[in-house]
C-alpha cells in the first residue's frame, strides 16, 4: 500500500543522506529517488522544499547532519513511533535527539494538549519504536535529552518550563508503567534521573530537582553497598582532624608519590580536572592489596602509581583512591567509583574530570549525554603504508556495534612516510562517546596507536616477543607451528625502541593523550601537558 507522504519524505531523505554520507556520491542519492517512484511534485508545497535538503553534502559531517526533514505532529499521517525508530536505527540517541530538536516535536505536541497528554504520547511512541529494553532506555533518554534544550521560539522561558514539566511527567509515567509491569517498561537509570534533574534546574524548579537528586543518591547508596557506607563513615570520623590542601600543594604531593605526569588543571567547588598519568587506572571495581595506600608506600615516593614495592610486590593505586587520600571530597552518585563521570583507559594519559558534589555530578552526566563536552586527543601512529592519509577528515565507523564519529587532523609526520618506520601525530576529536572510540577509529583508517595492546601489533620489542611466544605456544598446541620471522622490531624507529628501557614491567601505557577538555556548563576549558616520555620521544623523532 502507498505510504503517507510525510513518511515517504522521511524514508527517502534518510536513504539519500546515507548514500552521500557513505561516499557513494550524489549519483547514488539520485538513484534512491528514481527507484522510489516519486518526484518533487508528489509532495505538498510545504514539503517540496524539504525534499531537496539532501542534495547538499556540505551540510553533512559523517552521520552528523545539520539539517533534517521537517515533520509535523499536526499531520494525521505522521506516525511518531516510526519516525523515532528510523532515527534510532540510523544514529541511535543522536538521531532521535536531532529529529526531535529540529522539528520541535515537544513544542508541537504541547500546543495540542496538556503536559500529561504529551508525556503519554512520547512514552507510548518510544515503547512502540523500541525492540528491546536497551533501545527503549536509549530512546526515552534521547527524548528527555531534547527536553533539556530551550526552543528557538518567541517565548523561550515558557518553552523551558514546558519542556521541564514534560520531562517530569514522563518520569512519573515511566515509574507508574514500571510498577504495573516490569516486563514492558524499564526502571529509570542514573542517566534518566540526571536529564530530568538538568531540565528542572534550567527551569529553576529547585524543589522538584532536589527530590530527583535525593532519589539518585538513594539509588547509588543502595547499589554501592555496605563497603561504600563504611568508607564514608570512616572519612566523616576523621574529617575534623584533616586539613584540606590547596591545589598547588596537593599537586606537589601527588607528583611526589605518583610521578611528575599527574597535574591538577582546574578545581572549583563543583569539580576537579586532572591530567592523569599513563599506567594509572581511574578506579578499581575490586580492591586488592596492590591498590591499598600505606604509609610505607607513600614514604617511599616511588614516583609512579604502578611501580613495584621494594620487595617486588605490585602497586596499583587508582586515581580515585589517590584523591581521596589527599582529602578531596568526591561525589557519591556513581555507585562504582566516587566522582567518576567519564573514564580514560589505563594506558591513556591526559584530561579527566571528577565531580566533587552530587549536584555537579548529575549535571555533568547530562552534559556528556547531550554532547556538550568537547574532547580532543593526540595519538602517535605508524604512517599508513598502503595509501596516503588525508590531512583531515571524518571517521564514521561502528564501535562496539554502535554508531560513532570522530574528526581527525594530521599534526605532524616523522621520518619517511613511505618507509616502514614513518610515524604520524594525529589530533582526534570525538563527536560521540564510545568505549575505546579513538583506539578503534585509528585502527579503522589503518593507523593503530603505537603500544596499544588490544588493537595494534606495533609493540615494544620485549612485549611483542612475549605476545609472539604466547601465539607460538597456542599454535604448537594445535599442531600448527609458526616459523615466520617476527619483523616487528625492525619497524621501530630508534626513539620508540629506546623508550622500552624506561618502561616499568607490566605497566600499560601507549601513545594516546587526552589533550583538551571543554565543559561550557562549568566554564572549563583546559589543556593537559604532554607526559615527559611523550615529549622526549617526539623530540628525538623531530631531530631525526
Amino acid at each position: 500500500p502507498p505510504l503517507p507522504a510525510t513518511m515517504m519524505l522521511m524514508m527517502i531523505s534518510f536513504l539519500a543522506a546515507r548514500a552521500v554520507h557513505r561516499g557513494w556520491g550524489c549519483a547514488a542519492a539520485f538513484q534512491v529517488i528514481r527507484s522510489s517512484g516519486v518526484s518533487r511534485s508528489s509532495f505538498s508545497p510545504q514539503h517540496q522544499q524539504q525534499f531537496e535538503w539532501w542534495r547538499h553534502p556540505s551540510r553533512c559531517v559523517g552521520h552528523h547532519m545539520s539539517a533534517s526533514p521537517t515533520i509535523s505532529c499536526n499531520d494525521a499521517e505522521t506516525n511518531l513511533a516510526n519516525v523515532l525508530k528510523a532515527a534510532y536505527e540510523d544514529r541511535e540517541t543522536d538521531g532521535v535527539q536531532d529529529i526531535i530538536r529540529s522539528n520541535q516535536i515537544v513544542e508541537q505536541l504541547s500546543a495540542k494538549g496538556d503536559v500529561d497528554a504529551v508525556a503519554d504520547e512520547l512514552v507510548t511512541a518510544a515503547v512502540e519504536a523500541s525492540s528491546s529494553n536497551k533501545s527503549l532506555a536509549a530512546i526515552l533518554n534521547a527524548i528527555l535529552g531534547s527536553c533539556c534544550d530551550s526552543s528557538s521560539g518567541s517565548d523561550e522561558t515558557e518553552s523551558i518550563n514546558n519542556s521541564a514539566q514534560v520531562a517530569l511527567a514522563m518520569l512519573e509515567l515511566i515509574d507508574e508503567m514500571h510498577d504495573e509491569d516490569e516486563s514492558t517498561m524499564i526502571k529509570p537509570d542514573i542517566v534518566t534521573l540526571s536529564l530530568v534533574y538538568y531540565s528542572l534546574c534550567n527551569q529553576s524548579n529547585q524543589e522538584s530537582a532536589q527530590l530527583i537528586l535525593e532519589r539518585a543518591q538513594q539509588m547509588s547508596k543502595k547499589a554501592a553497598g555496605s563497603q561504600r557506607r563504611r568508607a564514608l563513615a570512616a572519612e566523616r570520623r576523621k574529617g575534623s582532624n584533616t586539613t584540606k590542601l590547596d591545589a598547588k600543594e596537593a599537586e606537589k604531593q601527588l607528583q611526589a608519590i605518583y610521578g611528575p605526569d599527574i597535574h591538577i588543571l582546574h578545581e572549583s567547588d563543583d569539580l576537579i580536572v586532572l591530567s592523569k598519568a599513563a599506567g594509572q587506572v581511574c578506579y578499581h571495581t575490586k580492591k586488592t592489596s596492590a591498590g591499598k595506600i600505606s604509609a610505607k608506600r607513600k614514604k617511599a615516593k616511588k614516583g609512579a602509581a604502578a611501580a613495584p614495592d621494594d620487595d617486588g610486590s605490585k602497586v596499583d593505586i587508582s586515581l580515585e583512591d589517590s584523591l581521596i587520600d589527599m582529602n578531596f571530597v568526591l561525589s557519591t552518585v556513581n555507585p562504582v567509583a566516587r566522582g567518576i563521570v567519564h573514564r580514560l583507559d589505563r594506558g591513556t594519559s591526559g584530561c579527566i574530570c571528577l565531580a566533587k558534589s552530587n549536584e555537579a555530578h548529575m549535571k555533568l552526566i547530562a552534559s556528556f549525554f547531550l554532547r556538550r563536552v568537547k574532547k580532543k586527543y593526540l595519538a602517535l601512529v605508524p604512517s599508513p603504508s598502503t595509501s596516503s592519509l588525508e590531512q583531515e577528515g571524518v571517521i564514521d565507523a561502528l564501535v562496539g556495534g554502535k554508531s560513532a564519529a570522530s574528526k581527525y587532523r594530521v599534526v605532524s609526520t616523522y621520518g619517511d612516510e613511505s618507509s616502514s618506520q614513518g610515524l604520524t601525530l594525529l589530533e582526534v576529536e570525538t563527536l560521540t562517546g564510545r568505549k575505546h572510540q579513538v583506539r578503534v577509529h585509528c585502527t579503522e583508517i589503518g593507523c593503530p596507536i603505537i603500544f596499544d595492546p588490544l588493537y595494534s601489533s606495533f609493540q615494544p620489542p620485549a612485549q611483542a616477543s612475549r605476545r609472539k611466544a604466547k601465539k607460538d605456544f597456542q599454535r604448537n598446541k594445535r599442531g600448527k607451528a609458526d616459523n615466520t620471522e617476527d619483523t616487528n622490531q625492525s619497524r621501530f624507529p630508534k626513539a620508540i625502541s629506546d623508550l622500552e628501557t624506561t618502561m616499568i614491567p607490566g605497566q600499560e601505557k601507549f601513545f594516546l593523550h587526552a589533550q583538551s577538555l571543554s565543559i561550557p556548563e562549568f566554564d572549563v576549558d583546559v589543556q593537559a601537558p604532554l607526559p615527559g616520555w611523550w615529549t622526549e620521544t617526539l623530540d628525538q623523532l623531530e631531530s631525526g
